[in-house]
């Protein structure tokens, strides 16, 4: 089903090109901007014929006509699978070359995509020293909790979301020196303790000379904001950095 190039984007989107003509098609597609936009319009292709198979009626007579169809529809459906995970490759590939520039590695495989659920992560970030106040939506959006006692080495501030499980906490921090391990406790109107997360300092530290920006960590608790009565956080040794009351 070879032909120019330029003819090919139909068969390459279907999947029936030989092993020859299907390299010789992608190395023109990656310097052709004629085909490159073809084939994004094409690559649903597959799709409507499959619909078209399902729907298409037997023939009162038998004729060569219809029994091609149903061949060729037939081959497509065998595969569809190999032709979902090219149509979609190639797909992104094109638009990279249009929008973005020249493509490095077109990879395409005939397995089965492996699909893996990312493990819950710690968000630990630096931002500039100019912080924007925060304020309580009309939503119950997140509000300041409090802040540590002027005076102390190290200076935090908590903001509070309260949500239906509990609440999201955020926490700044200044003037941290390192390398030590700290963890940010939620401690209860009874006196409970309920870690809310741990990181590690660096040595250049945060909110210090040198590293003027300060530490923020996101972090959760199963309390309710009007549950909790401070906030604590420690060194891994216990040593109490700064408390945030009400």
């Amino acid at each position: 089903m070879s032909g120019a190039p330029h003819t090919d984007v139909a068969a390459y989107v279907l999947g029936v090109l030989g092993e020859e003509d299907h390299a010789r098609f992608e190395a023109h597609l990656l310097e052709c901007p004629e085909c490159q936009v073809e084939l994004v319009e094409m690559y649903h292709l597959p799709d409507i014929l499959d619909m078209v198979k399902k729907s298409w009626p037997d023939p009162p007579v038998k004729g060569p006509g219809p029994r091609v169809l149903r061949m060729l529809l037939a081959d497509a459906a065998k595969t569809g699978r190999r032709r979902k995970v090219i149509r979609l490759a190639t797909a992104a590939a094109v638009l990279v070359l249009v929008v973005g520039g020249p493509l490095t590695v077109l990879s395409l495989t005939d397995r089965d995509p492996v699909v893996t659920q990312a493990a819950p992560t710690t968000i630990v970030t630096s931002v500039p020293s100019t912080s924007v106040p925060k304020e309580t939506g009309p939503d119950g959006g997140a509000a300041p909790f409090g802040w540590s006692e002027a005076g102390n080495a190290v200076a935090a501030e908590v903001t509070v979301q309260e949500k239906e499980w509990g609440s999201a906490v955020e926490l700044e921090l200044r003037g941290l020196t390192g390398p030590m391990t700290c963890q940010l406790f939620a401690y209860s109107r009874s006196g409970e303790a309920y870690v809310v997360n741990g990181w590690g300092v660096p040595a250049k530290g945060y909110g210090v000379p040198g590293s003027p920006d300060p530490l923020v960590v996101t972090g959760t608790t199963a309390l309710k904001k009007a549950e909790i009565e401070r906030f604590e956080v420690h060194k891994q040794d216990g040593t109490v950095l700064a408390t945030v009351r009400r």
